[in-house]
C-alpha cells in the first residue's frame, strides 16, 4: 500500500514517545513492503517525499491508498481532508485516524473546557469520513466511540524494540557505582501532570527510613525534572534527559522499572516506558492501569500492581522484590519474552496494516457483488 503519513514529524535525536512511535511506524511499515510518503523535513530514512507544489501535490496524493493521520489532543486541520471537498480532490480510498491521546487530555495543559468541547465537535464533524480509528488502549477506544461517534475501531497497543532494548546493552559508565545495588528506573517528563511525583518521593523516603535493605536506589531520567530533587532522600538520583537511543544503556543497569501515576488520563494511553522496561528484562511495578493490568494477568504478576497514591503499598512491593533478586530476574525475563512474542513494534504495525487491508478486501468484495 501507499500510505500518506501526512503529519509525521519524526526527529532523529529525540527524547519523546511520539517520535518513537512515528519512527517505528515508518521503519516497520517499510520493512513489511509498504510505501510511506511524508512531507519534507526531518523524515525517516526510506520514506518518500510528497511534493508541495500544487499540481504535483494533488497528483501524488491521488496515488495514495491511505490517508493516515496521527492524533493527539488537538485537532489538526489536515483532518478536514477526511471529507469532501478535499477528499474528492485527493481521491483517498481510505482514511485512518490514529488516536494516541484523547481531546480531554488538553485539560492537563490548562486548555478550557469550552475549547476542548469545540475540538471534540470538529472531530465529530470530520470523523464521518474516518474509515478506521486506531486506539492504543481500550479506554481510548471507548472514548472515541462514545464522544466522537466513530464505530470502526481497532485497539492496537504500543510495544518496544527488543533488538534495541536488551539486557545485553552496555551500561552507561555513570551507573558503575551502583553495580551492587537494587536499581529502580523511572523515565518520564514533568510536562505530563498525571505522573505522581509526590508518591515517588514518599515511597523513596519510606524505603530510605524503614527498609532493612539499604542498597535500594531510585534513578530518574527525563527532561525538566530537577525540581523533583527538593526534599528527596539520598537514595534518589536524577540524571536529566537522555536520547531515546541511549536509554537501553541505562535500563540494562536497572533491576526494576516504575510506572507511577495518579490514574485519570493515564488510563487512555499505552505507556511506552513499560514495554521498554519489559524488553530490557526489568521487573515492572505499576500503579493501577487497565492496559498494564492485562499485561500482569498474562504474566501472572498481578501482585506488582498497587493502588494509586499508596506509598506504603508501593514501598512494600519494592522491598519484596529487592529481597528476592532471583524472582525479580525471572519476572523480568518473562516480561522480555512477552515483548519478543507479542508487544513489539513489528507486531503493532502488522496489526495496524492488517486492519487497513481488511477494509480494502471488504470494499472490493462489495464492488464485485
Amino acid at each position: 500500500m501507499k500510505i500518506a503519513y501526512v503529519n509525521a514529524n519524526y526527529k532523529r535525536n529525540h527524547t519523546g514517545g511520539g517520535h518513537v512511535h512515528m519512527g517505528q511506524f515508518i521503519k516497520n511499515a517499510l520493512a513489511l513492503g509498504h510505501e510511506i510518503w511524508v512531507y519534507p523535513g526531518n523524515q525517516y530514512p526510506g520514506a518518500k517525499i510528497i511534493p508541495t507544489t500544487r499540481i504535483q501535490h494533488i497528483k501524488t496524493m491521488r496515488q495514495m491508498d491511505v490517508l493516515y493521520i496521527r492524533l493527539e489532543s488537538g485537532f489538526p486541520n489536515i483532518c478536514t481532508w477526511s471529507t469532501p471537498p478535499k477528499r474528492l480532490i485527493y481521491g483517498f480510498p481510505l482514511v485512518v485516524w490514529e488516536f494516541n491521546t484523547i481531546p480531554d487530555d488538553a485539560l492537563m495543559w490548562g486548555i478550557p473546557r469550552n475549547q476542548i468541547d469545540a475540538t471534540i465537535q470538529k472531530f465529530k464533524n470530520f470523523g464521518k469520513g474516518c474509515d478506521l480509528a486506531i486506539c492504543v488502549a481500550p479506554a481510548a477506544a471507548n472514548y472515541v466511540e462514545q464522544n466522537i461517534g466513530i464505530k470502526n475501531i481497532a485497539i492496537i497497543p504500543n510495544g518496544s524494540d527488543p533488538d534495541l532494548f536488551t539486557p545485553e546493552a552496555v551500561p552507561v559508565p555513570r551507573m558503575s557505582p551502583f553495580k551492587n545495588s537494587i536499581n529502580l528506573a523511572w523515565i518520564g517528563s514533568a510536562k505530563i501532570s498525571y505522573h505522581d511525583f509526590i508518591n515517588l518521593r514518599k515511597t523513596a523516603r519510606l524505603i530510605w527510613e524503614k527498609s532493612s535493605i539499604v542498597n535500594i536506589n531510585f534513578h530518574i531520567i527525563g527532561p525538566d525534572l530537577k525540581f523533583l530533587m527538593a526534599d528527596m532522600t539520598p537514595n534518589v538520583f536524577y540524571w536529566g534527559a537522555e536520547n531515546y537511543q541511549k536509554l537501553p544503556n541505562w535500563l540494562s543497569a536497572m533491576n526494576i522499572g516504575l510506572y507511577i501515576t495518579k490514574g485519570g488520563f493515564s488510563t487512555y494511553g499505552s505507556p511506552l516506558k513499560v514495554f521498554d522496561y519489559m524488553s530490557s528484562s526489568l521487573a515492572v511495578i505499576s500503579t493501577d492501569h487497565q492496559a498494564i493490568r492485562d499485561l500482569f494477568i498474562t504474566l501472572d504478576q498481578k501482585d506488582l500492581m498497587v493502588p494509586c497514591a499508596d506509598a506504603e503499598a508501593l514501598a512494600r512491593v519494592i522491598r519484596n522484590l529487592a529481597s528476592e533478586p532471583g524472582r525479580t530476574k525471572q519476572l523480568g525475563l518473562a516480561g522480555r519474552q512477552l515483548v519478543i512474542d507479542k508487544y513489539n513494534w513489528r507486531r503493532a504495525l502488522k496489526d495496524t496494516l492488517d486492519e487497513i487491508e481488511k477494509i480494502f478486501v471488504q470494499r472490493n468484495l462489495k464492488k464485485r457483488s
